[in-house]
């Protein structure tokens, strides 16, 4: 018997029963828990879901959670998805969600049940999910932003209890839904197949043809927000400039942004939010909150001595109202911190601009000029973290541990600190499971204890401890005064992402009273390249606007004990590039960088930098321009590397990894050790973007690229091609002793301008042969 046919004949049996009994079953006296607990638990795994958890007992590697006590009061209140769905070895990502009801509640026309099913799935980017009373069970598109007023629209296909007898329809949901056929991506091409999005995908009611995913969206309703509270601060104060507006407004945001992700997370035991009345009423449970939190999110700010009234009070309340209602969109208990980043990312790339007259919303101008915001994608976070803070912690104790520094020296939102504190977090829970060995109980003696406890049947890192890591192990600096704030936000909203109202009132308990850590020493605002000794330059002839926009920093300053032994073992991140720099900037470059040659970009000095901040034998992971690999401006920087330094690795895709097609992008992994007789391992021709997978790998050594004509990294020939390419050079005669050719143009975006074979060449057309 197949599986297919096994999973058909248990289903029958379900049916038959649910038929035996049915009024019994459908009436009002019969319990959701109970029908969860009689048919839906076994309906699934009969889909070949360890529901049960009978084969996957380890608590942090389950497929399936559940979602057994409610922690509402009501049937209204905000409550957690009752299975959620995931495929190993990524437990962190849903693949799709099921909400239960007990089948009297007839939920063919229940536009609440739809809504709520919606959201969990649109808010963690899963495309569609189920919900059922087994009675019926109904697919829902959670590709658009939900709406309770189109929310019976997101039905796309439904089934009663007596179709699951019918061969063929049984098979549509187990095909779909079953464990092997989610395994092979069934969810995926299924959505694929569903309409596609025209235009921007602005929705004007629930699918009519386009869908808006959480990112887009949030940063949409954000950006909305912005606008209209810049307004209302400058109506209330005349006197706030640009910057102080982009500051006022910032705050205001973040607070709002963290308070709900506490409500969401039943972090907090009642709705702030929603309760306010007024600005006041925001301000005064801000400090109360601050009390608890500590952190720069509730740090005493101007913006707490506004005093709002009228029509700009109206509007603050409208915003928490909309916010905060039972029927927002928006669900932060599922929106994956990494999306928060890449919202706020391109959010902090966004100022308001104020006049006398108006007030708008701008880009920055670097941001104008690269063409926008680029997020980088969680996978390429995850591979380059692995590759270095992954080596680095490799084999190691939480003490060891300890005594690490890994940075990102233009950390934006912070998405590499946040997968370095990811990769952390995961390593420090694994090294005590495989230590307790299946003990729910720890020796008060054990060098161990506080650091892990056991709660909700489960081994979890404690708070503390969590904060601990972020202090010892995680630092950033960034020029912008906002990114430098939203990382700091960010970490909180990680560290907090599987706390408790319990678990925080018990830190909060304790000797230390604070819930967040003090990052201020940690995450710092300044300019990773320039120095104070710049103010030597120029006659010393600085304004105090030259200066601030300038924003020089000293690493020995600001990190004065991790300077003092060595540096960071590890730098990651995604540096800028195409930024214009100002004549005495570029004095100051060439005096204070070896590799600056002419048209250098400021990756390139990242690089540098980042190398000469590390240890003796620490390691570097950027993704950076792939013209690194080749161009001769980039000379200097590559033969500095295999001179002085040693390249571990390069990744380089076949496909653009951003948004804009014509930014073609690669990774390297470089070691400030040197090496003479290390090999590069070169990894190239991506099949699978988004997993890393790489079908042509091969290795050349450091002195290959030493000894080559300007240090070229070449990533398309391999070793034995190479061999094969000199010996035909040694023996045949060139392309160039035979023709004259000219490469006339060449951009990341040919097919734009060159024609096909068979369009009309132009007149001035000429061969040059």
């Amino acid at each position: 018997m197949t599986p297919f046919d096994k999973a058909f004949e248990d289903v029958k049996l379900l049916v038959k029963k649910f038929e035996s009994n049915y009024q019994h079953y459908m009436s009002a006296t019969y319990s959701e828990s109970e029908a969860r607990q009689d048919f839906i638990d076994d309906f699934f795994m009969a889909l070949g879901w360890d529901v049960t958890h009978r084969y996957q007992t380890n608590p942090y590697e389950q497929e399936v959670k559940i979602e057994r006590s409610q922690k509402q009061q009501n049937e209204s209140a905000r409550k957690r998805a009752d299975y959620a769905f995931f495929l190993a070895p990524n437990f962190k990502d849903e693949v799709f969600f099921v909400e239960a009801k007990k089948p009297s509640v007839l939920i063919q026309n229940n536009p609440q049940h739809y809504f709520q099913t919606m959201r969990y799935g649109w808010n963690a980017g899963c495309p569609v999910s189920v919900l059922t009373d087994f009675e019926e069970l109904v697919i829902i598109d959670c590709r658009s932003k939900p709406d309770i007023k189109y929310a019976l629209n997101g039905k796309h296909k439904s089934y009663r209890y007596t179709d699951y007898t019918n061969k063929e329809k049984f098979a549509e949901i187990y095909w779909l839904f079953g464990r092997e056929a989610v395994a092979n991506k069934s969810i995926q091409k299924y959505a694929e197949s569903l309409p596609k999005a025209k235009g921007k995908a602005t929705q004007k009611a629930l699918f009519k043809g386009g869908y808006q995913a959480i990112d887009d969206s949030f940063l949409e309703y954000i950006d909305g927000i912005r606008e209209n509270l810049a307004k209302a601060f400058k109506k209330n104060d005349a006197n706030l400039n640009s910057e102080q507006l982009t500051e006022a407004v910032q705050r205001t945001v973040d607070r709002l942004v963290f308070i709900r992700f506490l409500e969401d997370k039943f972090i907090e035991a009642e709705q702030h939010v929603n309760n306010w009345r007024g600005w006041k009423d925001f301000v005064a449970d801000c400090r109360k909150l601050d009390a608890k939190y500590n952190g720069v999110v509730f740090k005493k700010h101007f913006i707490d001595e506004q005093n709002f009234a009228g029509a700009e009070e109206n509007l603050f309340v409208d915003i928490c109202q909309d916010i905060s209602g039972l029927n927002t969109p928006y669900d932060f208990n599922y929106i994956p911190i990494h999306i928060l980043g890449s919202i706020y990312e391109r959010f902090l790339g966004k100022v308001v601009v104020a006049t006398d007259k108006r007030v708008h919303i701008d880009e920055k101008p670097e941001v104008r000029k690269a063409g926008g915001v680029y997020y980088t994608p969680k996978y390429i976070v995850d591979y380059i973290v692995e590759n270095t803070v992954g080596k680095q912690i490799a084999g190691k104790t939480p003490k060891e541990i300890a005594q690490l520094h890994f940075a990102d020296i233009a950390c934006g939102s912070g998405s590499f600190l946040i997968g370095v504190y990811d990769c952390l977090l995961e390593y420090h829970l694994k090294y005590y499971l495989d230590k307790l060995q299946g003990k729910t109980e720890i020796d008060k003696r054990s060098e161990d204890y506080g650091n892990i406890e056991y709660a909700d049947k489960q081994w979890r890192l404690t708070l503390k401890l969590k904060q601990d890591i972020l202090l010892n192990n995680i630092y950033g600096v960034d020029i912008d005064a906002q990114a430098v704030e939203v990382t700091q936000l960010s970490l909180f909203l990680k560290m907090l992402e599987d706390e408790s109202l319990s678990s925080t009132q018990t830190r909060q308990g304790s000797v230390f009273s604070k819930v967040l850590p003090d990052l201020t020493k940690n995450i710092v605002c300044g300019n990773s390249l320039i120095g104070f000794d710049i103010m030597q330059m120029n006659g010393g002839l600085f304004d105090h606007d030259e200066l601030k926009k300038l924003n020089p920093m000293d690493y020995n300053a600001m990190f004065p004990s991790i300077m003092r032994n060595g540096g960071f073992d590890a730098v990651v991140g995604n540096p800028p590039y195409g930024a214009v720099y100002e004549t005495l900037q570029k004095e100051y470059f060439i005096s204070h960088f070896k590799t600056v040659e002419g048209r250098y970009d400021n990756f390139e000095l990242f690089i540098e930098n980042g190398m000469r901040l590390l240890i003796k034998d620490g390691l570097l992971g950027f993704i950076i321009p792939s013209p690194f690999l080749t161009n001769l401006y980039s000379r200097k920087l590559r033969q500095h590397l295999v001179n002085n330094n040693s390249l571990k690795e390069v990744v380089s895709f076949s496909m653009p990894v951003f948004a804009d097609p014509t930014v073609h992008t690669c990774i390297i992994i470089a070691s400030r050790k040197k090496e003479d007789k290390g090999k590069i391992t070169i990894k190239n021709q991506i099949d699978s973007i988004e997993k890393l997978n790489l079908n042509y790998s091969f290795q050349i050594s450091q002195n290959e690229v030493r000894n080559n004509t300007n240090s070229v990294i070449d990533v398309f020939v391999n070793p034995t091609a190479k061999k094969l390419i000199d010996k035909l050079s040694s023996k045949s005669q060139s392309l160039g002793e035979i023709c004259f050719v000219r490469q006339c143009i060449k951009t990341g975006d040919d097919n734009s301008l060159v024609k096909s074979s068979d369009s009309k060449l132009p007149e001035t057309w000429k061969q040059s042969l």
